[in-house]
């Protein structure tokens, strides 16, 4: 009995499955790619039936895009802390910028940079996959932060520039050495500094406007 009402508590099967199978493809994704992936595989790893894969996603793109947009949750970069916050434009961007920062850091990420410029010639479709799920839902969020909290409104188009000058000022130089495979870690203090000097120039920007 308490085995059973322990059981209830938890968390439900199905989504412990779902775990389980994105954990798996992950892996399965950074070992072998995009092409040579299968769903069977990732059944195998997982431990799962290919039913229960097919189930929760119904292809291999639609799991690719989840492993890359549960990458992105990892590091709060989805809609949820933007819900009722009260905080100002300059404050979310040194949160946000600095887990930008760690997630470009991050091993797997890296990885998954690197498989992505090697298929892109073979498989074009899985450059664009990546991109909506990685980079492009990186600047949609970081446009809804300047709609959302800039002190004086702006446009949409001009949201995005922002944006986008944000996230290129925060890979800097460190991103396409890591791809490269070159050294490139960023200590902590290091990252906080890169962050603060991105802040900086949006600040600059941001003034140039007012005025």
């Amino acid at each position: 009995m308490l085995n059973k009402e322990t059981k209830k508590a938890g968390r439900p099967k199905s989504a412990e499955k779902r775990i389980q199978v994105l954990e798996a493809a992950s892996d399965l994704f950074l070992e072998f790619g995009f092409s040579g992936c299968s769903m069977e595989m990732v059944a195998k790893q997982s431990g799962v039936s290919k039913q229960t894969v097919y189930s929760h996603f119904s292809n291999k793109e639609a799991l690719f895009l989840a492993v890359i947009e549960d990458k992105c949750a990892e590091y709060r970069l989805d809609d949820r802390p933007l819900e009722g916050a009260s905080y100002g434009l300059i404050q979310l961007l040194r949160e946000r910028g600095l887990q930008i920062v760690k997630i470009l850091h991050d091993d797997k990420v890296i990885s998954m940079y690197r498989i992505i410029i090697g298929e892109v010639n073979s498989n074009p479709r899985v450059a664009e996959l990546f991109y909506q799920a990685g980079p492009k839902h990186i600047l949609d969020y970081l446009v809804k932060c300047f709609l959302k909290f800039a002190e004086q409104p702006i446009t949409e188009e001009l949201a995005y520039k922002y944006a986008v000058t944000f996230f290129n000022l925060l890979k800097s130089e460190f991103h396409i050495k890591s791809i490269l495979g070159l050294d490139f870690a960023l200590s902590d203090s290091e990252q906080i500094a890169q962050v603060e000097f991105a802040i900086q120039q949006i600040e600059s920007l941001l003034a140039c406007k007012v005025n």
